[in-house]
């Protein structure tokens, strides 16, 4: 039984790389950031099992709806979820009402909306999704190694028994060591595809973009539950440095940790030779913004451990 399915998940992915979305549902509509295999993968995928009303498809990161809104309309008997607190992508606060309203224009009344933190919802999805498995899950929420380890950490209790679980963006390389993390230290799951471009689509030609747009965008990994290990093992390539995870430990202890993306801002413009001035202002405007706390922390080696307990046993017994 296991090996069908997974004949018909890698059937399935071979089917929306060839043509991409199942259909043209929605396209006056639905805009966002996925590949349309992406997507079409997606649509298939719940495809696959038939309407039934005591599993779900589920996704983290709705962003403007494109991807959760394409499998509901394609899917109108299949209970679909879709958890964002839109704290990321969303710089003038719309993408909540763009799901909104795109979801009443569409109609997709089986299209449920988590407006909650993805850790939160995910400790308790299985109230927020009536009970019901997850048979289809896509992780396309913070692109960070943690976010995306506790992503596929929490949703185990609540995987279906056949279950394929599609990691977005895994052309990050902390998408794809925490993917891989995941793999090495749970057998029970297996890789069985993924595809990478040559860069983020952002940075690539006009050419090479829209190809990218009818594939899979930027990058993804798909894993499925395989209790009786069927398949062979599959791991995503890392880097073999780990420097840069130690780099988010300095970064972490370091009194301006929060300002690190704006440092590195200014690094750039002072690397390039450029006006330092339109990232200073941004850097101090950040620091301004919360200086108290900044100023309370030491310069280095701040392990914010003053309110802890210096020692706690547990209650049992």
């Amino acid at each position: 039984m296991g090996e069908r399915f997974f004949r018909q998940v890698i059937g399935a992915l071979h089917e929306a790389q060839a043509t991409g979305l199942v259909s043209d549902k929605g396209r006056d509509v639905l805009g966002g950031l996925s590949g349309r295999a992406t997507v079409g993968a997606l649509q298939r995928f719940v495809g696959l099992f038939g309407g039934r009303s005591d599993i779900c498809y589920l996704e983290v990161g709705v962003f403007q709806g494109l991807s959760l809104l394409s499998v509901a309309i394609e899917h109108p008997d299949f209970a679909c979820f879709g958890v964002d607190n839109f704290s990321i992508l969303d710089p003038k606060g719309e993408n909540l009402g763009i799901v909104q309203e795109r979801t009443a224009r569409l109609k997709a009344t089986n299209a449920t909306l988590i407006n909650m933190d993805f850790e939160a919802a995910l400790e308790r999805i299985d109230t927020l999704t009536g009970g019901r498995k997850v048979a289809v899950y896509f992780i396309d929420g913070a692109h960070d190694y943690r976010s995306q380890l506790m992503g596929l950490l929490l949703i185990k209790p609540h995987l279906a028994e056949q279950a394929v679980i599609v990691v977005d963006d895994a052309n990050y390389p902390d998408v794809r060591q925490s993917t891989r993390d995941f793999l090495v230290s749970h057998p029970e799951f297996k890789m069985v595809f993924e595809a990478y471009s040559a860069g983020h689509p952002a940075n690539l030609d006009d050419a090479t973009r829209t190809a990218c747009e009818a594939g899979f965008l930027n990058g993804v990994n798909v894993l499925v539950k395989d209790v009786g290990r069927v398949l062979p093992e599959m791991l995503p390539p890392v880097p073999a440095s780990r420097h840069l995870y130690v780099n988010e430990w300095l970064v972490h202890r370091h009194r301006l940790a929060e300002l690190a993306p704006e440092a590195m801002d200014l690094a750039q413009a002072a690397l390039d030779g450029g006006d330092l001035a339109p990232a200073t202002a941004r850097i101090r405007a950040v620091y301004a913004a919360d200086k108290a706390s900044f100023d309370a922390r030491f310069p280095d080696r701040n392990v914010h451990s003053a309110e802890l307990t210096p020692g706690r046993f547990t209650d049992w017994g």
